[in-house]
This record gives C-alpha cells, structure tokens and sequence, in this order.
C-alpha cells in the first residue's frame, strides 16, 4: 500500500527508489478515470472530492511515472445510453458524451467495458461479468510481463476494489495509491481493502 500526503514527484521517487519498481514488470492501472466519475458531471455518479486540483494532481503523477517509462493501462466504462447498470445508478459515461471521457491526460492502452446495454462490470479485468466475459486487460499485462499494479481511480469503494481483487486472484501484485482512489463512501482505499480482505495488502 503506497503511503499518503505525498506530491506527485514524491509518489514518484517513492516508487522507483523506495519500493524499487521497474517498468520492465510494473505498469499503472487508471480505474475509470472518467468525468462522469467526478465534480465535472454533477449530474452523473460524481465522487466526492474529484475537484480540478485532484485531478490536475492525478494527472501531473501520471506525466512524471510516464516520463520514467512506466505503461500506463486505463479502463473505462462504456455505456449505451439505455444500459442496465442505470436500473441502479443514474445515467453515467455514456458514450460519445463528456462524461465518458478519460480525466487522464496520458495513457498506453484503454480496456473497456459495459459496452452492451445487457452487460456490467465493476471490475477492469471484465467486460461483462455475469457472463464472464474477460476484457483484454489480463492479456495485455501478461504480454508486456507485467507483475506489479499502481492502482488509482474511482471509485475506491466500487470499481477500484472489484478490480483489485480480481488483479490479486491472478497473481499480481497491486499497489493502490490511496491519494489518487476517491470513495463513494469517503473511506480510504487502506480501510476499503481491509474490510475486503481483512489485512493490507
């Protein structure tokens, strides 16, 4: 678990130089960072504390991890605009709307998922859960060796922690950046992944 109060250029620091991680066999995973997701779209599911200076923050770490040649994989939901998950939740980064763009600036690869009006997932290594139809997510980080996840994005409480735990049972090791993981439930991704898993990870 990465520590917190850092600025972006620590985080970065702290990853290469503390944690000694390497692009060779870590990359980051963006767990739909989407404006639907944040105060840019109050109408849409917006997470409490996505301000601009959050995702400016989220964003300059993005730039400097890049810079050291860190791959960056992105998911995002992509929603017709009658999709089943709007039974639940209000309408949310439909596609083709502002909602569903990426906030992110700076990105390698963009799984999607929830494209069918039929189909959801929370978590990033799916497309379709019920069905169990995988996304190219798994595929993609096994071709470019990838061992070690940088978790962020939204939300912590929903997306983030389906998709950290479906990283985990396939063997990667995940470290989410708490600074950077906004909940709908305001909790912080360290009590999120202790009430999921009863330990830190």
């Amino acid at each position: 678990m990465a520590e917190n109060n850092k600025t972006p250029y620590e985080f970065t620091n702290y990853i290469v130089n503390t944690l000694k991680l390497t692009p060779s066999n870590t990359a980051i995973l963006c767990v739909d960072c989407q404006n639907g997701f944040t105060e840019r779209c109050p109408n849409e599911l917006p997470v409490a504390g996505t301000n601009e200076e959050w995702i400016d923050q989220v964003n300059e770490f993005l730039t400097l991890i890049k810079e050291k040649d860190f791959k960056i994989f992105a998911s995002m939901d992509d929603h017709p605009e009658n999709h089943i998950s709007f039974e639940k939740w209000p309408p949310h980064c439909i596609k083709g709307t502002y909602g569903n763009q990426l906030l992110i600036n700076t990105y390698d690869f963009i799984i999607k998922k929830g494209e069918e009006v039929d189909g959801d997932s929370y978590s990033a290594f799916y497309k379709d859960i019920e069905r169990r139809i995988e996304s190219e997510l798994d595929k993609l980080l096994r071709k470019h060796k990838i061992e070690n996840l940088i978790v962020l994005g939204l939300a912590g409480d929903v997306c983030v922690i389906a998709t950290i735990e479906d990283a985990l049972k396939r063997g990667y090791k995940v470290f989410p950046i708490s600074q950077y993981i906004k909940a709908v439930n305001k909790k912080d991704i360290k009590e999120i992944v202790e009430e999921k898993f009863g330990r830190i990870i």
